[in-house]
């Protein structure tokens, strides 16, 4: 028997899945929920096999249920049931954990295959959230442009020496949020994610004085 909870803000979705779900022999529900906070609590109590999980929860998305999950050695696998088909939303998904992810829009035959596979230790992706998947791993990254102008690298070389924005500023006799903006497109030019990084970056790259 596959033990189940459902977790979802909308009662009709509720009943209907639950009506549908229950004529399955291996298939029970062990509770139905609206909100993330009670969908974590209803996993860590009852311990379900699997939980159908709405991304678009109250109190807690189900993408935050999802990662405060895989934080846990919960052994409950998690099939996302959404309306949503965006790459963003699929890729984060099964970044977090995620088992399966299944669209509303599909038929009640492919929810149960899709909870048959995910008991059975493997995934399921509807085809369209697959489709989603597969789009991030054959995207082509735009080339960055490193290249930097003339009051860029004047300020690049004023942080490695030290300065706070307010002396770049007073010394290149221009706005502190000049700056700001300044050491921003720097450090996405060369994609840096904070000061040292970028520190280590120009001088890696011999690009100040």
């Amino acid at each position: 028997m596959i033990t189940l909870v459902l977790a979802d803000d909308h009662r009709l979705v509720q009943d209907g899945l639950k009506s549908r779900l229950e004529r399955e022999d291996n298939l029970a529900i062990l509770e139905c929920v609206g909100t993330g906070v009670e969908a974590l609590k209803s996993v860590q109590s009852l311990k379900p096999d699997i939980l159908l999980l709405d991304i678009n929860m109250p109190e807690m998305t189900g993408i935050e249920v999802l990662e405060r999950l895989s934080q846990s050695l919960n052994s409950t696998a998690v099939i996302i049931l959404s309306m949503h088909d965006s790459k963003d939303y699929v890729v984060r998904a099964v970044k977090s954990g995620a088992k399966g992810y299944v669209l509303k829009d599909v038929g009640s035959e492919e929810l149960i295959m899709a909870i048959n596979q995910v008991a059975q230790g493997r995934s399921y992706l509807s085809p369209q959230a697959s489709d989603k998947l597969l789009e991030q791993f054959n995207e082509v990254p735009e080339p960055r442009d490193d290249t930097l102008s003339k009051r860029e690298s004047d300020v690049l070389n004023a942080i490695v020496s030290g300065c706070c924005n307010k002396e770049i500023a007073e010394n290149l006799h221009i706005s502190v949020r000049t700056v700001e903006t300044h050491r921003l497109r720097i450090k996405k030019k060369l994609g840096a994610s904070s000061t040292a990084s970028l520190v280590k970056l120009a001088l890696d790259k011999g690009l100040v004085q």
